[in-house]
Order: C-alpha cells, then sequence, then structure tokens
C-alpha cells in the first residue's frame, strides 16, 4: 500500500483527447498551487510546464485546468 498522497491538478490541452496532471509539489496545497499556475508564479512563470509524466508543455496550449475531483 502507498501511502504517499497523490496531488495533482488535471489539466486539458490543445489537440489532445485526454486530461494530464501536473504535480502538486509536497507541502503544499491544491488551491494553493492552482493559484500559482494562474498568476504565472514559480515554475509557471516559464514558457513550457512540466506534466506529471515529466513531458514539458507550452503554457498557452493547456485550455484548462482543475484540482482533482472529490472522492
Amino acid at each position: 500500500m502507498d501511502d504517499t498522497p497523490q496531488h495533482h491538478l488535471t489539466v486539458r490541452i490543445a489537440g489532445r483527447e485526454l486530461p494530464e496532471m501536473i504535480a502538486v509539489p509536497d507541502g503544499e496545497s491544491v488551491r494553493d498551487e492552482l493559484a500559482r499556475f494562474l498568476d504565472r508564479k514559480g515554475p509557471y512563470a516559464q514558457m513550457w510546464i512540466r506534466l506529471s509524466s515529466s513531458e514539458y508543455v507550452r503554457y498557452d496550449a493547456i485550455i484548462s485546468i482543475a484540482p482533482p475531483p472529490s472522492d
């Protein structure tokens, strides 16, 4: 059993059918990370954004972002 919290933001990327994820760093809340993304602070101030899959996509290719669904 893995006790590691799997916090992430769900993103939709232009031209892709399935959503992708951006990991929320340990010690950060999903809400604070969403605010950093929307305000283009920290790693989101760059043109290229790293996904949980380690792939990079352009910030302007992300068409929506949301917190994970509640259980």
